[in-house]
């Protein structure tokens, strides 16, 4: 049965490890879900103030997307673009801020880019995610940068039950595609081990609309996470995650006269990269619970290659991040942390990004190949507070230290109360986001991209305010968001064309974004359960035009139904986008705004368990076999079919 939950959120170096509870249908307004990542400390879904959606690992298989954002991009408040099939950059913006300001969490470890500022969600796999917690809106004074817009967190399935366990997979679809996975788990009074292997190969199909060669991808990922319960007060865990993928792409032409003729070169184009992404940490109760310390190790390695139109290699970068961070929470009116009505939380970060281009041959300057390296320090405290047994409210504070910047203090509030009738809850929030430049931007590491160490870091200020009602007796539940936000010092690009060459600036004035997030479920029947999402957004530069490629409407309609035999799961989701803008560059460099067409995509699985232990499932998508564009000049994927086996022992 599936259920929407209100989430919260860990600190940004935190190895969550969820907690969920069913809810049966007459219990009133008891949503059983504890937030893990919208504070230092967890949240209860019901007194949670901020704008926050989360995806249970029933609603993943459910869904049956391989990708991870075939899952995010239809929930409110999201937009996602995917440049062509599998593999192509894929960025995730939300309430209408750019990619970079959207900061991604693995099992508590930052993986966003140290050059670029975003994570590529090309590569992530769903095979072996539990849950997916999305909070919207500027979240910099529990994250710092890149969560201007908002913050997703990511948790992938852990050993929960005493002894070794396990689960294989294999599946086989459209355009070439095969899949392997395998994952085993272990668990015992003393120790908890996790390890998941997945293999996706597609070929895929020619991006360039031309019939040409095929622009396909292949993704390997493990997974590997460890707890060690050295005391009953004592706790040592830690994460090792490493992704290897090989995508090919094709180039994009800025030479035609029309949009029509903005479209892709035919070649060989493409990317290796490697990410390994890790994290130690140990965890102290002391006082009886009362006082809880957590120190926290995290580090990241991106190797990148790429190759040209030929297929030689054109680039070769390594680019790193190492992170420790301390944090203690203390239970002010007795009891433990998890118990106690009113909690303090500080902590302390340090962080050190560092980015260099390896091969002196895929460069026109020797400051091209310069290490460059960024530090910056922080300081954060936290007031989560249960005023009354209806009314909550989280405060949130930090200040950061930056070397290459001017340091900043961010702040952010939110608030629930639920009414009398406990079944209408009342929730607002309002902060403040501030977004260093990246350190592409900042430096320029490519022959046609100048640097520019002027640029000031992005700031936003905004605020939300929502009612969320459950109604027939808690079977059905929908919660209305409206928002606004306001960035300043924004940064975008512009051609000299003089050069040719790409140099960002920050623009003047301010841009704003305003809109409104709807999600809503129904159980209709025992069998019979609906689901909506839907967004209105409003983003517009400070010269008053569309903000590229965030949708003004997104819309999805689900449904899922269980057959008589109890054994057998029946999903279809349809989603709707409207008034899609992106940007036609004719030979003159001066950008054009053009609006794509509409489009209307429908999915549709089948479940059924075969046996206890094993169960087959089949996936349709793009049923209707849709011609459209997420950006201009790049085809999409048409009707594609899946077909796979699990079993678990």
């Amino acid at each position: 049965m599936k259920r929407h939950a209100r989430l919260g959120l860990l600190a940004s170096t935190i190895l969550a490890v969820p907690v969920a509870t069913p809810v049966a249908a007459e219990e009133v307004y008891d949503l059983g879900t504890l937030v893990f990542s919208g504070g230092l400390t967890p949240v209860e879904a019901r007194e949670y103030g901020r704008a926050a959606t989360v995806l249970t690992e029933e609603e993943i298989e459910d869904r049956g997307a391989r990708y991870a954002v075939d899952l995010i991009r239809a929930l409110p408040g999201v937009s996602v673009s995917r440049t062509g099939s599998a593999g192509g950059l894929t960025q995730v913006r939300m309430r209408g801020h750019e990619g970079n300001h959207t900061l991604v969490l693995i099992d508590g470890v930052e993986v966003v880019s140290p050059s670029q500022g975003e994570y590529d969600f090309s590569g992530l796999l769903s095979a072996d995610i539990e849950r997916i917690e999305v909070l919207r809106g500027p979240q910099s004074s529990l994250y710092g940068s890149n969560a201007i817009g908002g913050v997703i967190s990511i948790t992938t399935k852990r050993a929960t039950e005493p002894g070794i366990s396990g689960r294989a997979g294999v599946e086989f679809g459209s355009d070439g595609t095969a899949q392997v996975s395998l994952a085993l788990r272990q668990r015992s009074d003393k120790l908890a081990l996790s390890f998941s292997a997945t293999r996706r190969d597609t070929g895929g199909y020619d991006v360039s609309g031309l019939n040409g060669e095929d622009d396909g991808d292949i993704n390997e990922t493990y997974n590997l996470n460890a707890q060690y319960f050295a005391t009953e007060n004592l706790t040592f865990g830690g994460t090792l995650r490493h992704v290897k993928s090989r995508s090919d792409l094709d180039s994009q032409v800025y030479t035609a006269l029309t949009p029509a003729g903005q479209i892709l070169v035919d070649d060989l184009s493409g990317s290796d990269t490697a990410e390994t992404f890790g994290s130690l940490y140990a965890e102290l109760d002391t006082f009886d619970g009362r006082f809880r310390n957590r120190l926290d190790l995290s580090f990241a390695d991106i190797q990148t290659d790429r190759f040209n139109g030929t297929g030689a290699q054109s680039g070769d970068t390594t680019e790193t991040r190492q992170k420790i961070s301390y944090k203690g929470s203390v239970a002010l009116d007795g009891g433990t942390v998890e118990t106690a009505r009113h909690v303090v939380t500080v902590g302390a970060e340090w962080e050190r990004e560092t980015f260099v281009n390896n091969n002196p041959a895929f460069v026109s300057a020797p400051s091209q190949l310069i290490k460059q390296t960024r530090e910056q320090t922080a300081l954060v405290a936290e007031y989560q507070g249960k005023l009354t047994d209806s009314f909550n409210m989280q405060l949130s504070l930090r200040h950061d230290f930056n070397d290459a910047f001017e340091d900043f203090t961010t702040y952010a509030a939110g608030l629930s109360y639920t009414l009398p009738n406990r079944t209408t809850r009342l929730h607002a929030s309002g902060g403040t986001g501030v977004q260093n430049p990246t350190m592409f931007e900042q430096f320029g590491f490519s022959n046609d991209f100048i640097g520019n160490p002027d640029l000031k870091p992005e700031q936003s200020q905004g605020w939300d305010i929502g009612i969320e009602q459950q109604f027939l007796g808690g079977r059905g539940l929908v919660d209305i968001t409206y928002f606004q936000d306001e960035l300043t010092d924004e940064i975008s690009t512009t051609v000299d064309p003089a050069t040719g060459r790409w140099k960002p600036f920050n623009q003047m004035g301010k841009s704003d974004r305003k809109g409104v997030e709807i999600g809503a479920s129904l159980q209709v029947t025992a069998r019979l359960d609906l689901g909506l999402n839907y967004t209105w957004l409003e983003a517009e530069n400070p010269n008053g035009s569309t903000e590229v490629r965030r949708p003004e409407h997104e819309v999805l309609l689900q449904m899922g139904y269980n057959f008589p035999d109890d054994r057998t799961r029946f999903t279809m989701d349809v989603q709707h986008v409207a008034n899609n803008v992106d940007l036609f560059f004719p030979p003159s460099f001066i950008s054009v705004p053009v609006t794509l067409p509409d489009y209307t995509l429908a999915n549709i699985g089948l479940r059924h368990q075969l046996t206890d232990s094993v169960e087959i499932y089949g996936r349709i998508e793009n049923l209707t076999d849709e011609k459209y564009q997420e950006v201009l000049g790049y085809d999409t994927p048409g009707r594609t079919a899946f077909i796979g086996l699990n079993a678990t022992f």
